[in-house]
């Protein structure tokens, strides 16, 4: 009976609670789970924050939640964030009167562990107490996590043992205040080189008042129509036999591929899985942007409409978005696991042992064995070899953690899985931040102030020439360390041909009139006799590359190599303004990737244990960029993993990036038809593609094969940004989406269901030219290019062409010297120089391809697609009329001068020389003469013949003296004597 002190409101609390006593309660006794009667406790869960602070504080709408909840066949909710001084009785007695337990996590925005620098401070666990204090009174409080990927990359791995420490000092304060024993646990991102090390060293030492009481992740590697062994779960699964603590997935439910499916519970709490797992929880129960949900409270509304945040309502009668809910409904009423009675595993749980504890490891876990835990208040000190915390103080600050899930098929749209929203007035403060910061994606700006996520003042900015590349092999996180140049480094151009036609000779003479290097021509005269559609012409062309960037007599690291295909690009303006180009495209992307993905402490390996900050990501290899993914799958990471465009979002209109025939698209995806890089980074491309070729993909093509290097290093570079992404930037960034702001960290959605393999590199430093400065690529862009010239005031040329070397030569009169020239100067095939004014010898004055979109003059057009374009646009390039005339004149010139990138350090072109020809991998010398016989009156269209007899029969010499053009006649002569000899 109770006391008449106590008041009514006292009376109906306490009459509350021990409603909600009526449920049985959880304990963990060694890996799994029981109810009070025994019986194995298997999770059938949903995550649930419906408000940013406490979803279990509004009992009707508990309630109605509940109710749905147990039509779902659900038995459990995660909760991430709650206010330990509001009223929870209502909502915990809707939810155990539908059978329905509770994980909740301990932290708030303010309170969470913080990675780097890693500390537990009595901030932290007074924060931490408060929660525990007021959820350990309800007996369908199932268990507590003391962080939730905290850590989310192996490099922040000395933070563990500040988790550890709050799981110890937690569980003592549980037991000190005479609680029941509450599971105590913590919530692991799903990163491949972290995830074994973690999960075992937060259950290892041998003292279970230092341990975890269960181990939860993360995981969201199921996607689709997959299975146990493509997901990945064989391996989570034989990871976790043995484990000595229950483990679970607290967050699973990839929407990459829609609708979901979750096939992923008929392996969890099927026979694969249901004896070592103890369930799972579906991420999440509410509709948000993010597109996770399994209900709705309506539709959407406005992003700033009162009673809503992020333009989704948040209250109301519960409505199933089908078909994922009864998906998951049919789902879980089929799978009734009744695992073993604790009567009967009792004894088999006291055997378990505790796993060893990870020693450190070369590729980032650095935790050495079971070092002494932190104390509270006791900051870590980080470094690279061993990771114990050195005392430092007390701390008093609250970190931020990494709350982002790593997985690489999981949709970066999620954003603040705790929270549903916050105020949309710090959402408008914070807009005028973003948008002044981020800067326009053309100028490359970014704030000098900025810390999202690291401070920039740890690098300089990338040098005008491109720096030797340091690269990580092995590692999905392999980074280039920019190391600043001295010297020369020469300019190769390589362009795959096994055979000369008149295209090929197009190629050619734009390269040689515009003073490029003579280029290598890659498997000439080669058979191809493979049974592919190809013959195998596109694997033979990867492998002929990769070996000539193999050969270190011909290439260096730190030479510069320009490939392209050898019968549709024309050159149009000359290489110096193409490299100038590709350095500032390079730069450019570079302060993008450094805004978009941060920064990272790196050891030099040539200076001991020098360290220096540096970005994360880089970029130095450009490719092409095209309007339509293909040959490869539209959900495959080369078509669904891509960044956009730099280009306007409007740059076509209203229409833009809405054509399904990819007119009015912006050029995003990569063509192979073009590339420009670094030798060494360039040549650890073409390998990658070559170890796909060994796959059996060579028979697709090149084109595929290179997409999908693309694909694969932009899926891993989100997945690396989203693990190492703080609370405060992944709220802002899910925030501003439906507001219509379009930021640099607005993140991809990538249906791409693959598995991230850590021991493979997928980091090669590639990007795309996206405004076509260097290639325009003519595939549905042919509208975009317009031929005219430039000297008016609405088409005026940019600088770097302004300045370039003029586009004719000067060495048109005959002079004293002239005998010793060859071809000799002639006044009917060289240009007399009456004819070209001083006016016209100027760009300006030429017809120039524009892209009428960008507003660049390309560097070079690849003319694919409409192969038609390969004669109708020829007469209108602007140096054909002058063809012949100017192969002559570029035959006459000298060895190209230095072309100076930056103060002391030049790049030269090819040191072999030669000019007016082609060197072939076997380094054998053809001339015009020889290559292009033949294809003069398609080339040059003057009506003047064969090259070297337009004057009449003759001997035609070679750059190197051989008799090309000549010899044959002699032979004829002699043949015939000898026939009339013979008579």
């Amino acid at each position: 009976m109770f006391s008449s002190c106590l008041s009514i409101g006292a009376i109906l609390a306490v009459t509350a609670i021990q409603a909600v006593l009526a449920i049985p309660k959880i304990s963990a006794v060694g890996s799994k789970f029981f109810l009070e009667d025994g019986s194995q406790f298997y999770i059938k869960g949903v995550a649930y924050q419906l408000t940013e602070d406490d979803p279990l504080i509004d009992t009707p709408q508990c309630q109605l939640d509940a109710k749905q909840m147990q039509d779902l066949g659900a038995n459990t909710v995660r909760v991430y964030h709650v206010d330990p001084s509001g009223d929870h009785t209502g909502c915990m007695k809707a939810f155990s009167d539908a059978g329905i337990y509770l994980f909740v996590d301990l932290d708030t925005f303010t309170t969470q562990m913080n990675p780097s620098p890693p500390s537990w401070n009595q901030t932290q666990l007074s924060a931490f107490e408060k929660v525990l204090d007021e959820f350990q009174q309800y007996d369908n409080t199932a268990g507590v996590f003391v962080g939730n990927e905290v850590l989310t990359q192996a490099n922040v791995s000395g933070g563990a043992p500040y988790i550890k420490a709050a799981a110890r000092d937690i569980k003592a304060y549980r037991d000190s205040k005479g609680y029941r024993k509450i599971p105590v646990g913590y919530s692991a991102a799903d990163v491949p080189g972290l995830r074994p090390m973690l999960q075992d060293y937060l259950a290892c030492g041998g003292n279970a008042s230092e341990s975890v009481d269960f181990f939860s992740l993360n995981a969201y590697e199921w996607c689709g129509d997959s299975s146990y062994t493509i997901s990945g779960y064989s391996e989570l699964e034989a990871n976790a036999t043995k484990y000595p603590v229950p483990i679970f997935f607290s967050e699973t439910g990839c929407r990459t591929v829609k609708p979901r499916l979750f096939q992923d519970q008929s392996a969890i709490l099927g026979s694969q899985m249901d004896d070592t797992w103890s369930g799972a929880i579906i991420y999440e129960w509410i509709e948000e942007t993010n597109d996770y949900g399994l209900i709705s409270y309506g539709p959407s509304v406005a992003a700033t409409a009162t009673d809503a945040v992020g333009g989704f309502t948040r209250s109301g009668t519960p409505t199933p978005i089908l078909p994922d809910y009864s998906n998951l409904k049919a789902q879980w009423a089929t799978l009734t696991p009744t695992g073993v009675m604790l009567s009967d595993y009792s004894a088999s749980a006291s055997s378990l042992a505790t796993p060893a504890c990870p020693a450190s490891t070369s590729d980032g876990w650095l935790i050495d064995g079971n070092p002494a835990l932190p104390t509270v208040g006791q900051a870590g000190v980080l470094n690279a070899t061993t990771t114990a915390a050195s005392q430092t103080g007390s701390g008093t600050g609250s970190g931020t953690t990494s709350t982002q899930s790593p997985s690489a098929t999981k949709a970066a749209a999620n954003g603040g899985k705790e929270i549903a929203g916050m105020a949309l007035g710090l959402a408008g403060v914070m807009l005028s931040f973003i948008v002044s910061s981020l800067g326009s994606p053309f100028r490359g700006n970014i704030p000098s102030n900025t810390s999202l996520p690291f401070d920039t003042t740890f690098i300089n900015d990338l040098q005008s020439d491109v720096a030797q590349p340091i690269t990580v092999q092995n590692s999905q996180n392999s980074t280039t360390v920019y190391e600043n140049r001295t010297g020369s480094s020469s300019l190769h151009l390589l362009i795959p041909a096994s055979k000369s036609n008149e295209n090929l000779c197009k190629t050619l003479l734009s390269s040689f009139v515009l003073n490029y290097p003579s280029p290598t021509l890659i498997n000439f005269g080669e058979v191809f006799t493979g049974t592919n559609w190809d013959n195998g012409s596109h694997a033979g062309k990867i492998n002929g590359v990769y070996n000539f960037l193999s050969n270190d007599k011909k290439v260096r690291d730190d030479d510069l190599v320009l490939i392209i295909d050898g019968y549709d690009v024309w050159f149009q303006l000359p290489p110096e303004v193409l490299v100038k180009r590709y350095l500032n495209v390079v730069r450019i992307a570079n302060e993008r990737l450094k805004q978009r993905y941060g920064m990272i402490t790196r050891q030099k390996p040539w200076e001991g244990l020098t360290k220096q900050r540096v970005q994360r990501f880089s970029q130095t290899i450009v490719f092409g960029a095209d309007k339509l993914c293909w040959p490869n799958a539209i959900d495959s990471p080369a078509c669904s993993s891509l960044p956009p465009s730099s280009l306007p979002p409007d740059a076509y209109g209203p229409m833009t990036d809405k054509d399904s025939e990819g007119f009015k698209n912006r050029p995003k995806y990569l063509n192979s038809g073009n590339v420009i890089g670094p030798v060494a980074d360039v040549r650890a491309v073409y390998k990658r593609a070559m170890e796909k070729i060994d796959q059996g993909l060579g028979g697709i093509g090149d084109q595929f094969v290179f997409a999908e290097i693309l694909g694969e290093q932009e899926l891993q570079r989100e997945s690396t940004r989203r693990s190492t992404q703080n609370m405060f930037t992944r709220w802002l960034e899910w925030h501003i989406q439906p507001l219509g702001i379009n930021s640099l960290h607005t993140t991809q959605k990538s249906s791409a269901s693959i598995m991230l393999d850590p021991n493979q590199r997928y980091e090669f430093s590639i990007g795309l030219d996206y405004s076509s400065s260097l290639f325009h690529t003519m595939t549905h862009s042919s509208a975009d290019i317009a031929f005219t010239t430039h000297n008016i005031t609405s088409h005026i040329l940019p600088i770097d062409v302004l300045t370039a070397r003029p586009p004719f030569p000067g060495l048109w009169e005959p002079t004293a010297a002239a005998t010793k020239w060859y071809p000799p100067f002639s006044p009917t095939l060289d240009i007399p120089p009456q004819t070209i004014s001083n006016q016209s010898q100027t760009w300006s004055t030429l017809p120039l391809a524009l892209n009428n979109v960008s507003h660049t003059v390309p560097a070079l057009l690849h003319i694919n697609g409409d192969k038609s374009l390969l004669q109708s646009s020829w007469p209108q390039i602007w140096f054909q009329p002058y063809g012949r005339a100017l192969l002559r004149a570029y035959k006459r010139t000298p060895q190209p001068f230095l072309w100076g990138v930056k103060g002391q350090q030049q790049r030269i072109w090819d040191r072999r020389g030669g000019r007016g020809g082609i060197w072939t991998t076997e380094a054998n010398w053809m001339g015009w003469e020889e290559i292009c016989k033949g294809c003069e009156d398609n080339v040059f269209a003057d009506g003047k013949g064969i090259w070297g007899k337009e004057e009449g029969d003759g001997r035609v010499y070679n750059y190197w003296g051989k008799v090309v053009i000549g010899d044959e006649v002699e032979e004829e002569k002699k043949d015939e004597t000898e026939k009339e000899k013979g008579q």
